[in-house]
């Protein structure tokens, strides 16, 4: 029997079948898709800072439609087909909203070493003397302690952490005595510690030196609290005691978005 009288686009089992467009409306989808490639052109040719990127992105996402619908021809599929196809550009306009907002939030990277490219400043610490213990950054060392470490150490610094069962060797206990310590238990030998890493524990040198330092007071904290520093143990690790950011101490830091222009390069 002669299929005439079913639906366009279906045959008489129901199926899809690929439509055909016309001539004029493929040329009218073809013209917008230049325009919008001479606007992107266009567009890359202006500095509109942080909105290249937007503008960019709203006029690829504008050429994509086109070519879905039309093209592709989702405006005549099965809805099913394309509410799974639109969902996963939903899922991809989630990631990257999720990874740009991190990104924009992220702050400057901390660099260390004596390559550094041309824009490099130095950090400016919220402490004054942070291998000073004080309440405040113990405070800190707390919360960063049970954001980054307790999974390993435990939230009592015992070394009895949800992980540390399949850790060989097993993570320190921050309460044990001094002798037990493979670096000593000074604060500049900690921060040695946190910095470089040692054993299973990665190193931190890429966290803010202020950070690390009020991770040893808390560390340190935990246990009796000597012993202390001596100004010559300080200066082993590049450390001026009689300055407030410690003689510049090697803290430098890019800016984000200079970073990302160093790896793109």
């Amino acid at each position: 029997m002669s299929n005439h009288h079913q639906p366009h686009g279906q045959d008489q089992d129901g199926a899809g079948h690929h439509h055909i467009l016309s001539t004029s409306l493929a040329l009218k989808i073809w013209g917008c898709l230049v325009v919008l490639t001479i606007a992107t052109v266009a567009v890359a040719q202006v500095d509109l800072g942080f909105w290249n990127f937007t503008v960019a992105m709203l006029i690829a996402s504008m050429k994509a439609t086109l070519v879905c619908v039309f093209f592709m021809g989702l405006k005549w599929d099965h809805k099913e087909n394309a509410i799974i196809f639109s969902t996963s550009f939903i899922f991809m306009a989630i990631f990257m909203i999720l990874t740009f907002g991190d990104l924009l939030t992220r702050g400057n990277v901390y660099v260390h070493g004596s390559i550094v490219p041309e824009g490099m400043v130095h950090a400016k610490s919220k402490f004054k003397k942070p291998w000073v213990s004080s309440p405040e950054l113990i405070a800190r060392g707390n919360e960063l302690f049970h954001t980054q470490c307790v999974m390993c150490h435990g939230p009592q610094g015992h070394g009895d952490g949800p992980a540390a069962a399949g850790l060989n060797p097993h993570p320190r206990n921050f309460t044990a005595p001094e002798s037990q310590w493979k670096n000593g238990r000074k604060p500049s030998q900690m921060f040695e510690t946190v910095t470089k890493g040692l054993g299973g524990m990665p190193s931190f040198a890429s966290t803010p030196a202020e950070d690390r330092w009020a991770l040893v007071h808390y560390v340190h904290s935990l246990g009796s609290p000597d012993p202390k520093d001596t100004p010559e143990d300080l200066k082993k690790i590049g450390i001026d005691p009689t300055k407030d950011d410690g003689g510049g101490a090697g803290e430098k830091v890019i800016p984000i978005g200079l970073a990302i222009d160093e790896l793109a390069h």
